[in-house]
């Protein structure tokens, strides 16, 4: 995700840095509207969205009937998951770090399967 002005910074330096911008960025806004863009240039969740669906989707199409590996950060982890299972699912919650997420994408409907979600019993 595209942190705008707050990309790359540490929580305490973004907070000195840019006071304003860290009190507009205030997850639970964001979670609420989906479309509300991080000030400097970051993302909103649906553009985070669009950006992590049509690149798998892209995925998907080159290697068709193979099983590929994608390592991710959580938040694109999310909403990958938010595409594959519907919105009032209990699948929309944390996911663990170091989890592993899989999903199938049918070749010929391109309907993606969640069939697994924050597994982490290979930690086990």
């Amino acid at each position: 995700m595209h942190m705008g002005y707050l990309q790359g910074l540490k929580w305490d330096d973004a907070v000195n840095k840019y006071p304003d911008v860290f009190r507009a960025f205030d997850i639970s806004k964001i979670a609420e509207s989906r479309n509300q863009e991080i000030p400097g240039g970051g993302e909103s969740l649906n553009q985070l969205n669009e950006r992590c669906v049509s690149y798998l989707n892209k995925i998907a199409q080159e290697h068709t009937g193979e099983r590929v590996v994608v390592v991710s950060h959580g938040a694109a982890i999310q909403e990958l998951c938010r595409h594959a299972d519907p919105p009032n699912s209990s699948v929309h919650r944390n996911i663990p770090n170091t989890s592993l997420n899989v999903f199938r994408v049918s070749g010929v409907t391109g309907r993606w399967i969640l069939e697994r979600c924050g597994d982490v019993s290979h930690l086990d």
